[in-house]
């Protein structure tokens, strides 16, 4: 049985990549893409990401990719569809994806959570390409391998690969505005840990203290701590962490701006601890800039802007959002998808990441193997 550090790599792309799903699913409605095509894009995706041969390499035991290899894979089933992303909206988008899993990871009461998480994302990217019975197909196997592989493991090694999880997102803290206006983000972008919710199963409330005689125990008392309330016993429902947070947000947004004479609320409704949402602007300018602005346009901030650089919803796709390829003769559809708002200060910022990369590439070259088995997909 392998080591669960070594195992990490399946938790990583499931997981990330059904983030990745959520927001394009989500954008995709957002910017009332043509059914059709948006399916064909999910669908594309979900085909490419769980390819036989790329699965089947994905669960061998092997040491956690880097970050930059990591992105690689992603930059190839992003691009898999008809859609296209420039590189300023792949980054968003990966630092989107990026945060949303490590805010799941951290937030897990126990480390078996993590196997649930998983689920969710499958079980969810199921029902999104219910209408395609190969993708179903597809995330099936995934299921029955994360179960095989991951069910026997033991307690020990499934903390091991939590704290790999852990260190592969340890420098990593950009600030995303759904985080921020949730308050489940710090301003300097490291995330809040909740201090209650539902404990895990076989887990004892904080203050429990037990007697034993022989072996065998006696007696027990609850004595009382500072935030024993905060917590419930388990209720042996998986968690909701891993499920489509965007959701909600969608349907928000497409309610529309409330009446003139109601104010804009101040503050999200309670909420599940994995389901933040946005408050609803009170003018279209504000809904298409704002309030939900960054969050349908794949966006996190890389560090502090200026308020007049805005990152607009209409910007994110082109006037011609499909067209035709002249090559070969042949026609195909391709989503032009333009992420940038230029401004100086994002050029600045993208030649420094840029000159950046560059270093961290030139020490360890990208493993071929998984990126490889991506192209022939």
């Amino acid at each position: 049985m392998p080591s669960g550090q070594l195992m990490t790599m399946p938790v990583l792309i499931v997981n990330m990549g059904g983030e990745m799903v959520y927001i394009l699913e989500q954008h995709l409605q957002a910017q009332k893409i043509p059914e059709l095509k948006s399916q064909k894009v999910l669908s594309d995706v979900v085909r490419t990401m769980y390819y036989p041969r790329f699965v089947e390499e994905l669960f061998k035991p092997q040491e956690v990719y880097s970050i930059q290899s990591t992105r690689q894979i992603f930059d190839r089933l992003a691009h898999s569809s008809i859609m296209r992303l420039n590189e300023s909206s792949m980054d968003k988008l990966f630092d989107l994806m990026a945060m949303g899993f490590k805010y799941q990871i951290i937030s897990c009461v126990a480390p078996q959570e993590m196997i649930d998480i998983t689920m969710n994302h499958l079980d969810t990217l199921k029902r999104l390409v219910s209408s395609a019975p190969q993708e179903c197909g597809l995330l099936d196997d995934c299921i029955g391998q994360i179960q095989s592989s991951y069910g026997v493991m033991s307690l020990a090694e499934l903390n091991a690969m939590r704290q790999s999880l852990l260190t592969f997102f340890q420098d990593r803290k950009i600030k995303v505005s759904l985080f921020l206006n949730d308050q489940t983000q710090h301003s300097d972008g490291s995330i809040k840990v909740a201090s209650g919710g539902s404990l895990q199963m076989g887990a004892q409330l904080p203050g429990t203290v037990r007697y034993f005689s022989g072996g065998v125990e006696t007696s027990r008392e609850q004595l009382p701590t500072a935030n024993c309330n905060a917590w419930t016993a388990c209720t042996g429902i998986r968690t909701a962490l891993g499920t489509n947070v965007y959701e909600k947000d969608l349907a928000t947004s497409n309610a529309g701006p409330p009446p003139p004479a109601t104010p804009a609320p101040m503050a999200s409704p309670v909420r599940q601890p994995t389901a933040p949402t946005q408050p609803v602007p009170a003018t279209d300018s504000a809904t298409t800039a704002a309030a939900v602005g960054e969050l349908n346009l794949l966006a996190s901030m890389i560090g502090p802007q200026p308020a007049t650089d805005t990152f607009k919803l209409e910007n994110l796709f082109g006037a011609d959002i499909f067209r035709a390829d002249d090559g070969g003769g042949q026609t195909a559809e391709v989503i032009q998808i333009d992420g940038t708002a230029p401004s100086e200060q994002r050029r600045d910022l993208d030649a420094v990441r840029r000159q950046m990369e560059g270093l961290e590439s030139g020490q360890a070259d990208a493993p071929e193997d998984l990126l490889t088995l991506m192209d022939n997909a």
